[in-house]
């Protein structure tokens, strides 16, 4: 067994207890004034189309000073329970610093918004920062042509939150939710690892899920989390949402924190969740919407695509004179060097 400080250890199993008290459920009924009426059945009978949108990013090259990230995102649309469309944008190899703003981030941009520049530039310091704006760009993008072309009454469904994190894509997501508006169709974001909490730090989801239990709620639930229940959030200002959580089948491991267009009317509200449980009965991901794993899927890009694409890089530097010294003194690792010794 691999030696702890008692101390280090202490102190976060004592955390954990702070964030999951034992009064917990009843804790949140009184803070939210909830009770099983609070808890509203996400129905059945859903007969529209449901797209999701999922993006994904990973690094290809490294070095002190700059990185090569590659991105792409993936849309797929189900109809009746199966999928009727698939897409993706092309694999995109972006590099990132090490100037202090990214203009290839602006030139991506404006060839997905009409020639449209971002208000606020993209900043290199934080590359996983920068390499997750590049990955949003083109999911925006994607969401955008999907609002545009979806029928009244369908659902766009979104990998995360109503809530931008680079302040040049909050134009970008209203567009996107008012052109969904404007046509009828339904949007809403699913986050698979909720941040947001209440009481000063408890995780939301675990505790409306605790609630649900306490209250004996067997079937597929939404819960209205108002946001005077909620911890204050940082860049609120970005946030287009209203904050619900949900259990999509009443055999679902966990709930999720799923946001929806903040200003939904109710028969909005109740039509896109009948839509998300009419698509969480797949059996490898019960109670999550499998229009959105499947995309997930065809999105991700694994280390054989990034093998191939670095391989593609060592042949075009190879052919522009670079030697494999050259690459090893830019892109080499230390760390393999040191792995065979652990």
């Amino acid at each position: 067994m691999i030696p702890l400080d008692e101390g280090d250890l202490a102190s976060i199993i004592g955390y954990l207890g702070k964030i999951r008290p034992a009064d917990m459920a009843s804790r949140f009924a009184r803070t939210g004034g909830f009770d099983a009426s609070s808890f509203s059945p996400c129905g059945s009978g859903y007969g529209g189309s449901v797209a999701a949108v999922d993006g994904s990013n990973a690094m290809v090259l490294e070095t002190g000073s700059f990185s090569v990230v590659l991105v792409r995102a993936v849309e797929t649309t189900f109809l009746s329970g199966r999928r009727s469309h698939a897409g993706e944008t092309s694999l995109r190899a972006f590099r990132i610093g090490p100037e202090e703003e990214n203009t290839a981030y602006e030139k991506l941009y404006m060839e997905c918004f009409k020639g449209t520049k971002p208000k606020k530039p993209l900043e290199n310091e934080d590359r996983s920062r920068a390499a997750a704006a590049f990955r949003d760009t083109l999911e925006y993008w994607t969401a955008l042509r999907l609002a545009e072309t979806l029928d009244r009454g369908d659902a766009l469904l979104l990998d995360g939150a109503l809530r931008v994190d680079h302040e040049s894509h909050r134009p970008v997501l209203k567009d996107i939710l008012d052109t969904a508006r404007s046509r009828g169709v339904l949007v809403a974001a699913v986050t698979k690892m909720a941040s947001s909490t209440w009481g000063g730090g408890i995780p939301l989801v675990p505790a409306a899920e605790a609630l649900a239990r306490d209250l004996g709620v067997a079937e597929a639930w939404y819960l209205a989390v108002p946001p005077s229940v909620l911890d204050a959030e940082r860049y609120r200002q970005w946030d287009f949402s209203t904050t619900y959580v949900a259990s999509l089948h009443p055999r679902s491991p966990r709930a999720f924190k799923i946001d929806l267009p903040a200003g939904s009317p109710p028969s909005a509200v109740r039509a896109t969740f009948a839509a998300l449980a009419s698509y969480a009965d797949d059996g490898r991901v019960t109670g999550y919407p499998f229009p959105l794993f499947d995309a997930h899927r065809f999105a991700a890009i694994g280390k054989d695509q990034v093998d191939m694409v670095r391989q593609v890089f060592i042949g075009r530097m190879a052919g522009a004179g670079m030697t494999n010294a050259d690459f090893q003194s830019y892109f080499g690792d230390y760390h393999d060097t040191f792995a065979p010794y652990r």
